[in-house]
């Protein structure tokens, strides 16, 4: 049996789960053959525990031949970096699947997959149900919603937010308004939007609710797919990674599933 060669993109705790899990859990599949972080010493750090190299810039990565490359950065990361690794005909493994609400993007990136035989791979993150919510949406015309729940400290430091500090006694509706217009001002907070729109009705059909609960210990989402005969709900809770509380833990967990599915014999 085949064993895959694996590069991450991305050393904080997202990036930290996902590599010491597959190091520990997964080696009978796949191969870490090395980190890229925004910082040497940070991708040396976790490269020293799991026994693999950190990398200076992609090109060194590329230049090991992985099969597939997880990002576990940025939108802004995917951005700079997707062509590159699909003209090399390396599979991408996405967390940061805001960057995926740019059209052209998306479109760039479809096309240079194609022609070089890869594919991109969009994870659930941390939220799901996309499986009965694209099957529904084929049925019939339908509208689609998410409501995010999140504490003020969460959602702060925002663009959206332009500096100021939401209130830690009043609830307050941060934001309403389209996937795609939600990731321009939330990059960090909201890919699960953009997720949603993208296994539905766009990201431009998409209705996006943000709100802020002070004193709320997890992030919550909810989904709703109404049609004339399918109704949908998703609701989905997690605790925030204590290493970052703008991300939850669960995100690391969809890449980790994705692996798993995609050596299985049998899979959903």
């Amino acid at each position: 049996m085949k064993k895959y060669r694996l590069g991450i993109i991305g050393s904080g705790s997202l990036g930290s789960i996902i590599g010491k899990y597959i190091s520990k859990e997964l080696y009978e599949d796949y191969e870490i053959v090395g980190i890229l972080s925004g910082k040497i010493e940070n991708a040396q750090k976790l490269s020293n525990e799991i026994n693999c190299r950190a990398y200076k810039g992609l090109d060194d990565m590329l230049k090991d031949k992985p099969d597939y490359i997880i990002e576990a950065a940025s939108p802004s990361v995917v951005k700079d970096s997707a062509v590159k690794i699909l003209e090399n005909g390396i599979n991408l493994i996405a967390l940061s699947v805001g960057a995926f609400a740019d059209d052209v993007f998306y479109k760039k990136a479809a096309q240079i997959a194609k022609e070089n035989n890869c594919r991109v791979h969009l994870t659930s993150g941390a939220v799901g149900g996309f499986d009965v919510l694209s099957s529904a949406m084929l049925m019939e015309d339908v509208t689609v919603g998410i409501t995010t729940e999140k504490s003020p400290n969460s959602l702060n430091g925002a663009p959206f937010l332009e500096g100021r500090e939401l209130s830690q006694d009043d609830v307050e509706e941060v934001f309403t308004g389209t996937a795609k217009e939600a990731i321009e001002v939330f990059p960090k907070n909201i890919n699960v939007a953009v997720a949603t729109g993208l296994s539905t009705t766009g990201v431009d059909n998409t209705n996006v609710v943000i709100r802020s609960i002070p004193g709320m210990k997890s992030n919550k989402h909810s989904i709703k797919l109404q049609g004339n005969t399918v109704k949908v709900t998703v609701e989905i809770e997690s605790i925030p990674s204590p290493d970052n509380p703008k991300s939850s833990s669960l995100a690391a967990w969809s890449v980790i599933s994705l692996l798993q599915r995609l050596v299985a014999p049998i899979t959903f």
